[in-house]
């Protein structure tokens, strides 16, 4: 009887493979043979799922998008929680999530250079701000306030991020901090 392979979940441990080497080389040490390498598995399949290295590193991009708005989907329904779960959600608060901000960062610092990822992060950090800025007119705050305060917000959310990463703040200080923010914001 054939082997049934699951093709999703290869193309998914490929990309983390890929994650591995961009935490630990960035984007531009990225190559079949490293990501390989991390991933233990070969070039060839790498080459099946991938049909070049900028596919490669642009699905990388696409999955951390997707994967952090399937955690966020299982925020709470009260808008409130919800706000604070989204702007928390890039305060890096274990390993896995350290690299996964080094990763972000790496991509935002391509994004100089490379058109597509550019305007991939923007229209991802746009979706952010959109939907904190629903969440706010949700909570009561007019349109045109509600602007305003989202984009303070995800600022704050990022600069959280990055500081939590570099070990100047600690990961629950920051999320304490954009839960103050959130109710000084919303009250």
């Amino acid at each position: 009887m054939p082997r049934v392979v699951d093709h999703a979940q290869r193309r998914r441990e490929i990309v983390y493979a890929l994650w591995a080497v961009i935490h630990e080389r960035g984007i531009d040490g990225v190559t079949f043979q490293a990501v390989a390498t991390a991933g233990g598995v070969s070039i060839g399949r790498i080459q099946h799922y991938f049909d070049s290295k900028e596919h490669l590193i642009r699905t990388g991009a696409e999955y951390m998008v997707a994967e952090a708005e399937k955690r966020y989907e299982r925020a709470e329904s009260d808008p409130r929680e919800a706000l604070v779960a989204l702007l928390a959600q890039p305060v890096p608060t274990d390993e896995a999530g350290r690299l996964g901000v080094s990763v972000w960062y790496a991509y935002l610092a391509k994004s100089a250079s490379d058109p597509w990822i550019r305007a991939f992060l923007e229209e991802s950090t746009q979706g952010t701000a959109e939907e904190t800025r629903r969440l706010l007119e949700e909570l009561g705050m007019p349109p045109e306030k509600a602007l305003k305060e989202a984009t303070r917000l995800v600022a704050l959310s990022n600069g959280l991020a990055q500081s939590a990463l570099l070990g100047v703040t600690e990961p629950a200080d920051g999320i304490s901090l954009i839960t103050d923010e959130v109710d000084r914001t919303t009250t």
